[in-house]
């Protein structure tokens, strides 16, 4: 069974080789990638405890910064992650799936509607009389319609997803060596170019993993991944909304 290090090291050099081993097994792969998922948890939590409070400052009109917080803040901050992969990767699958197949005239602009209702939710949530508990009934609704397409993606295509989109925070973690230096330079501007650079490392590796998963054309896969991740910060302000994300937390994720 391939190791969780190898597994890991293989979406950073080489991510067909990752990605032929997904395909190949997908359950180690699911193991691999939980190893590798694991150690992103613990040293993102350790990178943020030790990151100086208001590194880098942040852009005008930005929230103001979180107080410094200490190692449990932060642990707890960590899991919420599991929570925004899981919806990442099931929003994947969706718009996978629906840009998939058909004319891409038509499927695209079904996408981006359905990737707007929950902004439209929210919109109306916060500027109108609706109770909280409706907002939250709105959400259920919305999940359970949109069940059918989670059932065009099959078991062990899941698996698949899972396994590929929490193996490729790989990326994440050997990315801590130049944001730890820049943090050591205190230069906002290579720490926000580290950033960058990680955003769109992400987004290729995401579109790559879900054009092998789901057999889509890369453009149709980027496309997926790209609603999927807004789908994410949706869902992220959506759970403050309903209560169940503190507002520190809220801050914290936004900040991280």
């Amino acid at each position: 069974m391939r190791s969780a290090a190898q597994f890991g090291f293989d979406f950073i050099r080489r991510p067909s080789r990752a990605m032929d081993f997904v395909e190949r097994d997908p359950r180690a792969a699911l193991g691999a990638a939980a190893g590798v998922y694991a150690l992103y948890l613990v040293t993102a939590a350790l990178f943020y405890t030790l990151k100086p409070d208001g590194f880098p400052p942040p852009v005008p009109g930005a929230p103001p910064e979180i107080a410094e917080r200490g190692l449990w803040f932060w642990a707890g901050v960590q899991l919420w992650s599991p929570v925004l992969l899981a919806v990442w990767i099931a929003a994947s699958g969706w718009f996978g799936r629906l840009l998939g197949g058909g004319r891409l005239a038509l499927r695209l602009p079904a996408a981006v509607f359905t990737a707007a209702i929950p902004l439209l939710l929210f919109v109306v949530y916060n500027n109108s009389a609706m109770p909280r508990w409706g907002f939250g009934l709105s959400w259920l609704a919305l999940g359970a319609l949109m069940i059918p397409g989670f059932r065009r993606v099959s078991r062990e295509d899941w698996l698949r997803l899972s396994a590929s989109l929490a193996g490729l925070h790989a990326c994440a973690i050997v990315l801590l060596l130049p944001f730890s230096l820049a943090v050591a330079a205190r230069s906002p501007l290579a720490y926000n170019t580290v950033e960058m650079a990680m955003l769109l490392w992400v987004l290729a590796l995401a579109s790559y993993a879900v054009r092998r998963v789901l057999g889509v054309p890369t453009a149709r896969a980027f496309a997926a991944v790209f609603l999927s991740l807004l789908a994410q910060i949706l869902f992220v302000f959506s759970m403050h909304s309903l209560g169940l994300l503190p507002k520190e937390v809220l801050k914290a994720l936004m900040a991280a």
